[in-house]
């Protein structure tokens, strides 16, 4: 289809990180994309994100990266542990990421991520909006749940790993769930200076557990544990409870985090990612984010890939008279790369997850006896492994742009 009637009117489904994102990314290429949000209003609520280099990266190509680097915590390094405490890979931040891509990886609070990105986003992001179908259409039609249609030249599915839009491409996907569940937290605890400026992940018997500090007295926490997702979003008292339990002899300063929470400051979810899709859009319907790959968050790229995407998209967009050439363009660049790492994550969750005693002291020796330089060059392959444009191509689209929230 090509484009010929004046400003493209895109719609960005989801108002998460990646639709924010990419809106900005639009509005700073000069379109006015609308943002449709299914909450309500945007409140403090989700845990925290690791931003690996690549996220910087493109936070930088936005102009945003100081903002994001002050709101969170700048870490010094990564260690991969067992649960006594033994080091079994240092990530050396310093001397891979810094010195080859200019950032390090950042921990924030994930609301004040989304704060950074509201704040600079000058287009209508509308609230209370939530999607019930995409038709994909040559005009494609979005239904939302009030009974409102909106018919725009562009929708871009940003709506998260249980995604409506992706139904309009790829239907009744079925999502895989490991036989963990996931829980996550910010502690407020007073953290010893060993731990404010490092970020470690812990390899047990069928629990994965670690976190970061997210501010001086702030330490985002996360842990998997065999079973099935409970009913509820937040803890119940028997399941901290348990978790204290089985965490209780891991190094510090896990048992100390756990100890400080209440079984309502632990969000709980299945842990799930996106099997790989025989395409990411159809027409001029297209995905980006978790609505695309989402993933398990062991290689801790879910978020920086959803990053890259929202920058890809944009900029295919801007770059192109035709809205099709434009999202064929992005799916070629982003797909290949995307899902190969959502395959990495995989095979890490299901390394992270085993539940055997023998079985995880292998893994562990393993890791232990892998040369740092092996390590170091995986990381260097997921932040190094995309093009990023240097600046937005010139406006296409002038005009004041409003901020609407219903």
């Amino acid at each position: 289809m090509n484009h010929t009637r004046g400003p493209l009117d895109i719609a960005v489904v989801g108002g998460g990180i990646c639709g924010l994102t990419t809106a900005i990314a639009l509005e700073q290429r000069g379109f006015e994309p609308t943002v449709y949000e299914a909450a309500s209003d945007y409140r403090p609520v989700g845990a925290g994100i690791l931003l690996q280099a690549n996220a910087l990266l493109v936070f930088d190509r936005l102009g945003i990266v100081d903002r994001v680097r002050a709101a969170g915590q700048p870490l010094e390094d990564v260690q991969l542990r067992s649960p006594s405490g033994r080091i079994l890979s240092r990530f050396d931040l310093d001397g891979v990421e810094r010195s080859e891509f200019g950032y390090g990886a950042v921990a924030i609070y994930r609301p004040d991520l989304q704060r950074i990105l509201l704040d600079e986003l000058n287009t209508a992001v509308e609230t209370g909006t939530a999607c019930e179908g995409v038709d994909a259409t040559e005009t494609p039609t979005v239904r939302f749940d009030d009974g409102t249609r909106v018919r725009p030249d562009v929708v871009v599915g940003a709506d998260g790993i249980h995604s409506t839009v992706r139904d309009a491409i790829v239907p009744a996907v079925e999502l895989r769930t490991l036989d963990s569940v996931a829980y996550r937290a910010i502690a407020e605890i007073d953290l010893p200076p060993a731990h404010r400026a490092l970020g470690f992940e812990v390899w047990g018997d069928g629990t994965y557990a670690g976190g970061a500090p997210i501010g001086d007295d702030r330490f985002y926490w996360f842990a998997t544990t065999p079973g099935r997702q409970a009913e509820t979003a937040t803890a119940a008292p028997d399941q901290l409870s348990a978790l204290r339990d089985r965490l209780v002899d891991y190094s510090d300063p896990i048992p100390t985090v756990v100890d400080s929470l209440e079984p309502d400051d632990v969000v709980v979810t299945a842990l799930e990612d996106v099997p790989p899709l025989e395409r990411w859009s159809r027409g001029s319907v297209v995905l980006a984010g978790d609505a695309a790959h989402g993933m398990y968050p062991f290689a801790g790229q879910g978020a920086a890939q959803a990053i890259e995407d929202a920058l890809a998209l944009a900029h295919s967009i801007a770059a192109r008279e035709d809205p099709s050439a434009a999202i064929d363009a992005y799916v070629a660049e982003r797909k290949p790369r995307a899902e190969r790492i959502r395959s990495e994550s995989h095979r890490l969750g299901t390394l992270g997850t085993i539940r055997s005693t023998v079985g995880c002291r292998l893994r562990n020796l393993a890791f232990d006896c892998c040369p740092d330089a092996v390590i170091r060059r995986a990381r260097r392959t997921r932040i190094a492994g995309t093009s990023l444009p240097a600046t937005p191509v010139a406006d296409r689209v002038t005009g004041d742009c409003t901020v609407r929230r219903s």
